[in-house]
């Protein structure tokens, strides 16, 4: 239900994502990781064409058999909400601070689906039910500010699901709250994407949250895929120095790491958009660079339905 092929996002300081391509069918349930700078967040808008104006799109974007890249915005507009959602990655920030809970879900219901006031505000409720809170016509009737962190997240989830979209993309959906709630919003989106056979695209800095969630994994550096495919091979067995980094630096409770020591840390930072290298962006930061990664490397088959794009790696 969605292919992206090729898609590029650039801006007068340089090219933010860059020649990315992958599928997604009904159903799946996708994950992709990447250092803050990667291009995650960048990709998922671009997915809804909800890039910032100053971005230059090029590529192929089919959202559900509609072409997003080049769309206007009625085009747009029809598939946002119905086709694909989103669950941005601060929910106070998303959601109107004058606009009480209920009234913010009912109303894409009514103006979109044709819903009665009243019928609009019943689907409300039950959509707050569905999402796990608590008395949820209370809840319909309280401003953001009234409900906690995770309850603010479960109703911006109720929100993105109001008109039973075939896509959900969360970005980093568990940001600011504690580990109990976080593990109950992750294990309310993979129920909601299998009740209801929708796909699901998890952005997140926790590999954790992508190994309990998903089943395929995307891994960005710098714009580009660096590593594609199942997500439990990908974390047992990583093909690229990039997600090798990632991976050791977990923090882990059963690792023989003496008190005090240090994590493993991949050196230096991800460059700012100007500064990013033409040929492989990894290479100032990785151990194994030579000469040819001046030049883009391009994805290699690693595995059975797994690539990964490095001059150093080998089938």
């Amino acid at each position: 239900m969605l292919a992206v092929a090729g898609l590029s996002v650039a801006f007068p300081a340089g090219t933010a994502v860059r020649g990315v391509s992958f599928t997604l069918a009904a159903g799946e349930r996708l994950g992709i990781a990447g250092e803050s700078g990667s291009g995650k967040s960048l990709l998922a808008l671009s997915i809804l064409g909800m890039a910032p104006p100053a971005a230059r799109v090029q590529g192929s974007i089919r959202l559900g058999g509609a072409e997003v890249v080049g769309a206007g915005e009625p085009a747009l507009r029809a598939l946002r909400g119905r086709v694909a959602a989103m669950v941005f990655q601060e929910p106070l920030s998303a959601l109107n601070p004058l606009i009480r809970i209920g009234e913010a879900i009912a109303e894409p219901l009514r103006l979109r689906r044709g819903l009665t006031a009243r019928a609009a505000r019943d689907r409300a409720v039950a959509l707050l039910g569905e999402v796990g809170l608590p008395d949820p016509a209370a809840k319909a009737r309280q401003y953001p500010h009234e409900l906690s962190g995770g309850q603010r997240q479960r109703a911006l989830i109720a929100l993105a699901l109001a008109q039973d979209p075939q896509l959900l993309i969360a970005d980093e959906p568990t940001t600011a709250l504690d580990a109990a709630v976080a593990a109950r919003i992750l294990g309310l989106l993979a129920e909601l994407s299998a009740r209801r056979g929708m796909a699901l695209v998890l952005i997140s800095h926790d590999l954790g949250a992508i190994a309990r969630v998903t089943g395929r994994l995307l891994v960005m550096y710098g714009g580009d895929v660096v590593e594609d495919g199942p997500t439990a091979a990908v974390l047992a067995d990583p093909r690229h120095p990039y997600t090798r980094g990632l991976i050791a630096a977990r923090p882990r409770l059963d690792a023989a790491r003496p008190p005090g020591t240090p994590l493993p840390a991949i050196p230096g930072a991800v460059p700012p958009l100007p500064a990013l290298s033409a040929g492989c962006r990894f290479a100032d930061r990785c151990a194994l660079a030579r000469p040819g990664c001046a030049v883009p490397p391009p994805p290699v088959a690693v595995a059975p339905g797994r690539v990964a794009a490095c001059w150093a790696v080998a089938p």
